[in-house]
């Protein structure tokens, strides 16, 4: 399953989100340095109860990124802190079902 299915249900902690203000947000915060300088991204959720957030990358079909925004430019390679997925069954298997095991 690399798209996401357009009956597909987010389990809590996350939910849908596709407001282009967070990648407007991860656009101010990534260095010259991060992995994802320069990729375009569409939000697809977020974690409610944390700055987690699901990228899917638009040059990068079936490519996912989680992402924990700082809210404030970041120098470093490191920050905002990001989880690159393959697929998106892969981010469901890995994030979102241990998540909500977890919640």
């Amino acid at each position: 399953m690399t798209t996401i299915p357009e009956d597909f249900t987010y389990l809590e902690p996350w939910e849908d989100e596709t407001s282009d203000r967070f990648a407007d947000e991860l656009y101010k915060e990534v260095s010259s340095e991060h992995i994802l300088f320069g990729a375009q991204v569409k939000t697809l959720a977020r974690r409610c109860d944390r700055d987690d957030f699901l990228f899917s990358l638009i040059e990068q079909p079936g490519t996912y990124a989680q992402v924990h925004l700082t809210w404030k430019h970041e120098e470093s390679d490191d920050w905002p802190k990001t989880l690159l997925f393959s697929s998106f069954e892969d981010w469901v298997n890995t994030s979102m079902l241990p998540d909500n095991r977890d919640y």
